[in-house]
């Protein structure tokens, strides 16, 4: 159905070893959180493989990318160019690659923000980026423990590390994630 071997070749060709590496991580984490939650392995692992497609490019390449997706930049994105390849990564694997499915498209659009009303492969994409074997920063053990008991409470722990993190370097922090948190928050509480 995919094309997952020449999707492979692409990001081996066209990103740092780094970043091939951990995209690759990234896919089989995705693919692994989709077998125990329930959701299509192979999609998950497409688009564990192409998230991170256009984070090397240049800023000016990724917002051409996006405008030319139909999309501006808000405030908050243009003032946190960290976020500027899930857009890009979005469009690039609409319109370039050609993949029209809708969860791989929104799985790679909020991966790095998340947003409210999160659907598990949306999550699932999340998660697996924040909690793939090459990561090792403080914590990942805990977000990896939390999101095999639960999604919503990989999310919630994932976002509240975000929050901290973001407000401590004194980031713009994007309205999607606050939304997130509220979202995650108020779906644990019923």
């Amino acid at each position: 159905m995919y094309n997952t071997e020449e999707y492979i070749d692409l990001i081996k060709r066209n990103l740092s070893p780094y970043r091939f590496h951990h995209s690759m991580c990234v896919a089989e984490k995705a693919r692994e959180l989709a077998k125990k939650y329930g959701v299509d392995e192979e999609k998950a692992y497409v688009a564990g493989v192409l998230h991170d497609i256009t984070k090397e490019m240049p800023n000016d390449e990724q917002i051409r990318l996006i405008e030319k997706n139909g999309h501006s930049l808000t405030y908050y994105e243009k003032n946190n160019h960290r976020v500027f390849h899930q857009m890009s990564g979005e469009a690039y694997v609409k319109n370039v690659l050609k993949i029209d499915d809708e969860d791989i498209l929104s799985g790679i659009r909020y991966h790095t923000t998340g947003r409210e009303n999160m659907t598990l492969f949306e999550m699932i994409i999340y998660l697996a980026d924040f909690t793939s074997a090459d990561r090792s920063y403080p914590d990942v053990e805990i977000m990896r423990e939390k999101t095999d008991k639960s999604l919503l409470e990989g999310m919630l722990y994932s976002l509240k590390y975000t929050i901290c993190d973001v407000v401590s370097n004194e980031r713009t922090l994007h309205p999607d994630t606050l939304s997130c948190y509220n979202y995650v928050i108020n779906k644990m509480k019923g």
